[in-house]
């Protein structure tokens, strides 16, 4: 064990509560939510603090050397070209998917008139939604690149994210609209599958093809790749229990069909919501995450001597990236060159970290605490 896990020791040993109790109007005791926490638990939270503690301090460090005067530029080519390589990727992945996606369509779409099966016809169903989504997708990614920057001027990066929420809503409301079929099916008592030999064939071709493809967009880390692995995933556990639901509702229990029909699409709507849901605050100026927000901070600090204090800071998304808006205060008696340079260099050096899309610093002389620099 090192000396810095000898320092935490005691800590991590300790899980007595030393806080005295805050007492309410009532004149009772109020206790504290770390009061309801377990021995066990306190010493994990506690223990996860200091890992990302030691996690921040390694970024502080990166940032640092890599983001310095000579070092910078440098920095900031290699993520634009590993980002530009990661977008061709993307590029190639979703239409590799398209294409896979056309010929599943009517592979599914032959299972399903062979079988006549509601598990096999959601497959079905997905797969054609899974080519609507990749459509979307391709179109966006071409917009992006293709951006006309007279009429965009910061370009069109937030087209990734729209395309994203778009895709899950359609593939869920979808997905919605075949489990009332399903039940309408069920109550008319119109259920009787059959799985035979082409239809196990076809539905074995597409389960391998997505989870190879599922993977290849995992190992590409974009969110336009990890949504499409989304869907790949989606789809090869949908063609597992539409198999499933068909063979034992063709050999033992016929509402077993449209019964996995039903959980086939309930898992895929409440994926794509939840995905929905998910990528919404970023659209709207959700906070970013504090392992940004302390990375920024330590570059402020670190940066010029002369700087003072810190007014205020603000980091949110306006997409996938995020905008940062730091006030700094300076000598008043500063020469206006002076404070310019201080200014922009700290811009540059925050710009250069690559969660960060647009950097504005405002110079005041004094902490006034306000927000819009005014």
């Amino acid at each position: 064990m090192g000396a810095a896990d000898d320092e935490r020791k005691p800590l991590l040993e300790s899980v007595k509560c030393t806080t005295p109790p805050v007492a309410t109007k009532t004149g009772k005791n109020k206790r504290l939510p770390g009061d309801q926490l377990s021995k066990k638990e306190r010493s994990k939270l506690l223990k996860q603090f200091y890992d990302d503690q030691d996690d921040l301090k390694k970024c502080f460090e990166l940032d640092l050397k890599s983001l310095d005067d000579e070092n910078r530029q440098a920095h900031i080519n290699e993520y634009t070209a590993a980002s530009e390589q990661k977008a061709k990727s993307d590029k190639i992945l979703a239409a590799v998917i398209f294409v896979v996606n056309v010929v599943l369509l009517l592979t599914n779409l032959t299972a399903s008139i062979l079988s006549g099966s509601y598990s096999v016809i959601s497959a079905f169903i997905d797969s054609s939604m899974d080519i609507t989504s990749g459509f979307i997708i391709y179109v966006s990614l071409w917009a992006i690149s293709n951006t006309n920057r007279f009429n965009y001027p910061r370009g069109r990066n937030r087209l990734e994210v729209i395309a994203v929420i778009i895709s899950s809503v359609i593939m869920a409301i979808t997905n919605i609209m075949m489990i009332l079929t399903s039940v309408q099916a069920i109550v008319a008592d119109n259920v009787d599958p059959d799985l035979n030999l082409p239809t196990i064939l076809l539905l074995s071709t597409g389960i391998s093809s997505k989870i190879i493809l599922m993977i290849a967009c995992y190992k590409n880390g974009t969110t336009i790749s990890k949504l499409l692995a989304l869907d790949q995933r989606n789809d090869a556990i949908t063609n597992v229990v539409a198999f499933v639901g068909a063979f034992v509702g063709d050999h033992y229990w016929k509402y077993a069909d449209p019964i996995g029909a039903i959980l086939v699409c309930t898992f895929i709507a409440t994926s794509w919501f939840s995905n929905a849901f998910e990528h919404l605050p970023i659209l709207t100026g959700r906070r970013a995450e504090k392992e940004h927000i302390g990375r920024i901070l330590n570059i402020a600090l670190t940066h010029d001597d002369r700087i003072k204090f810190l007014d205020h800071i603000l980091v949110y998304h306006i997409g996938e990236k995020e905008l940062v808006e730091l006030h700094i205060v300076l000598d008043e008696n500063l020469p206006l060159r002076t404070t310019h340079d201080i200014a922009e260099t700290l811009e540059f050096k925050i710009r250069g970290l690559e969660f960060v899309e647009r950097v504005f610093v405002h110079v005041d002389y004094r902490c006034d605490g306000r927000e819009d620099g005014c």
